[in-house]
């Protein structure tokens, strides 16, 4: 969720303190923008993986802070690494193994869930389950406070979940897989434009979020969940249909700019002013971080204090196995590349039109139907291996990533089984109904590192 503030009770005076600071380093951005002051060489590739604890009888666990301290590492994820796939995959099987080896300490076990599906409504109670920083405080507060109402969530799948919150710990039903993609400068805007597309074909690749409070809802349900449990919008913003602050984006754009421009249009929830330079964008920064884009812009300083746009892919659940991770982070960021190289074509369907595919491919999954840049609506699962696959094959190798087949292999063979995640667990629920059961033989089979399309299907 980004990083921690320093106090939780702000006044009047700090908002606007904030927003002068906004402002200022805004300005900042937009000369960095009208002088082209950006990286245009590098090509780098970040990551972050969300994890899940369970105790042993497969319920959740609230020991977080004990096994990130005992871990004694600063780095839970992954700092940016350039495009080596086998370097990542080495990073993050031992980062894996450090968080594993601390949580068995605690008599605690780790599974990767885009939703975990043994959480209970009693799981969700901040006072014995949320974090305690001031940050997750405040934006509790602060949400609540803006929305002038209880957060209502309701998903409508294969059965209807419908839940009413007055807190924000909904949010923390969904866990995911967040990638880094830093491009050179003048391809920022057609990798924008590549990463709104590639973030919906890839849901139905990815789905792992089925079960939710016992209930069967998206495919990925963790798009709707986030959508609903942070919308600050009160009823008036809502009825004059203003964006929510999770979204996939407003529309195409001509500049980055235009999107660190919209920021103003949301009012802050973290108001902390820090005295740093105006150059640091650190205000700038805290609110473009609690501002959920699908796919989210970033400005950063390099260490030798010039600057790099990146785009931070949030739309793929965390898991199944650390070899479905890889895979998935390969077909994304190939698949990113690939669109990125159809140039004009892909501003060609409107806006609109992908959104709603977007939304349709995490309800439906593989049995959505979804349009292709080139304005073809095909069922999902015929894109993918059609036209997704191979423009992502074509292209990775120009993105420095080797050894492509393997990763994308596997990508095909669950799409062609149909075998998801979201497909085992939801076999798996209506098979034996018992979600603690589930999260112990899922995390079973995780271990093995077998990619998900080659676990039994629970309902065989």
């Amino acid at each position: 969720m980004g990083e921690e503030i320093h106090k939780e009770h702000f006044e009047q005076a700090d908002y606007d303190r904030f927003q002068q600071r906004l402002e200022q380093e805004t300005e900042v951005v937009r000369t960095l923008f009208a002088e082209n002051a950006f990286d245009n060489e590098s090509r780098v590739l970040g990551y972050e993986l969300e994890l899940c604890l369970a105790d042993d009888s497969g319920n959740p666990s609230n020991n977080n802070i004990d096994i990130i301290e005992a871990t004694a590492n600063p780095l839970f994820t992954s700092e940016l690494a350039k495009f080596n796939m086998n370097r990542v995959e080495a990073d993050l099987n031992d980062l894996f193994q450090q968080a594993d080896e601390a949580a068995q300490r605690f008599d605690t076990r780790i599974g990767m869930f885009g939703v975990f599906p043994s959480v209970t409504r009693e799981h969700l109670n901040p006072d014995g389950y949320m974090t305690e920083l001031h940050r997750y405080n405040q934006l509790n507060r602060q949400l609540l406070s803006m929305r002038g109402r209880p957060i209502h969530l309701l998903l409508e799948g294969d059965d209807q979940l419908e839940v009413e919150k007055q807190d924000v710990m909904l949010e923390a039903l969904a866990t995911s897989l967040q990638i880094h993609l830093q491009v050179p400068f003048d391809e920022i805007v057609p990798t924008y434009h590549a990463g709104l597309w590639s973030s919906m074909l890839i849901l139905g690749a990815t789905a792992n979020s089925p079960l939710v409070l016992g209930k069967c809802c998206w495919q990925e349900s963790r798009i709707g969940i986030f959508k609903q449990a942070v919308d600050t919008r009160n009823l008036q913003e809502i009825e004059d249909h203003i964006i929510p602050r999770v979204h996939l984006g407003k529309r195409y754009i001509d500049s980055l700019l235009d999107l660190f421009e919209d920021n103003f249009y949301y009012s802050p929830i973290l108001p902390e002013v820090i005295d740093r330079p105006l150059e640091d964008l650190h205000h700038l920064s805290l609110h473009n971080g609690t501002i959920w884009r699908w796919v989210r812009p970033i400005i950063a300083r390099n260490k030798d204090d010039s600057y790099h746009l990146r785009l931070e892919l949030r739309v793929v659940p965390s898991g199944p196995t650390l070899v479905d991770t890889l895979a998935n982070i390969v077909f994304y960021v190939g698949l990113t590349e690939g669109l990125k190289s159809l140039g004009d074509t892909l501003t060609r369907v409107p806006y609109e039109t992908l959104e709603i595919d977007f939304y349709g491919a995490a309800r439906e999954g593989l049995d959505a139907s979804v349009h292709w840049p080139d304005g073809q609506e095909l069922p999902l699962k015929q894109l993918l291996l059609e036209q997704a696959l191979p423009l992502a094959r074509t292209n990775l190798k120009q993105a420095g990533i080797e050894d492509t087949d393997r990763w994308l292999d596997i990508i095909e063979a669950r799409v062609r089984r149909e075998a998801t995640g979201a497909h085992w667990i939801s076999s798996h629920w209506k098979r034996f109904g018992d979600s603690a059961r589930l999260v112990r033989e899922y995390i079973d089979q995780a271990q093995t590192n077998q990619p998900v399309h080659l676990w039994q299907d629970p309902a065989t």
